[in-house]
């Protein structure tokens, strides 16, 4: 006969922890959607309470600002590292990069969270989110002075989540996804490739 399972171990997550249950979050999200999930299907895929998930997180609406946050948090450092760099060319070249590893990172995130109509309802009501704007709209203001040049950057940063919810394209490796986001970014942007040993503060 097994030992009786205390009732304290079922309050919280085996595993990793949160790390989990963001995983399968983003499964079930994929799978029916963010408004069609409830956090009691997602303590019952996870094999717990749902007392369990509120240990980590007070409602769904928090745990997909959870899910989320660490996009924002690497926009973010992003942003501050382009800030520094000398010269239109070097901003934008970094804005590009940055923004296409941090897609290529957080991908699932993008593919399912970015495109979804009840996460977008949610970050229009977050807090932060005039903080969100005011930094990426100094950034773009500062690279682009006239409005019409604006347009490509303000579609290349708005468009990138949207090649993602295209499940042939999801399904191609890192390594290609980056080479075509990067070349695709590149000409709409009008950025010229740097030749090697060439400076990145220039």
């Amino acid at each position: 006969m097994g030992v009786p399972m205390a009732p304290e171990t079922r309050l919280r997550p085996h595993g990793a922890g949160k790390q989990q249950l963001h995983a399968t979050a983003l499964r079930l999200f994929a799978h029916t959607g963010v408004a069609g999930t409830t956090m009691q299907a997602i303590a019952d895929e996870m094999g717990v309470t749902k007392a369990a998930l509120f240990y980590h997180y007070k409602s769904k609406d928090d745990l997909v600002l959870g899910v989320v946050a660490p996009i924002f948090e690497k926009l973010a450092a992003v942003l501050t590292k382009a800030e520094f760099r000398r010269g239109r060319q070097a901003q934008l070249n970094e804005i590009l990069t940055g923004c296409v590893d941090l897609v290529l990172e957080f991908r699932s995130q993008y593919a399912v969270l970015m495109n979804d109509p009840y996460v977008s309802r949610l970050l229009a009501r977050h807090e932060e989110r005039p903080g969100w704007e005011s930094r990426v709209g100094s950034f773009i203001v500062r690279v682009a002075s006239d409005p019409a040049d604006r347009i490509p950057l303000m579609v290349f940063i708005g468009g990138l989540a949207s090649p993602l919810g295209d499940p042939a394209v999801a399904a191609l490796d890192d390594a290609v996804l980056r080479e075509q986001f990067l070349d695709s970014g590149r000409r709409l942007l009008q950025i010229r490739r740097r030749s090697a040993g060439e400076s990145t503060t220039a």
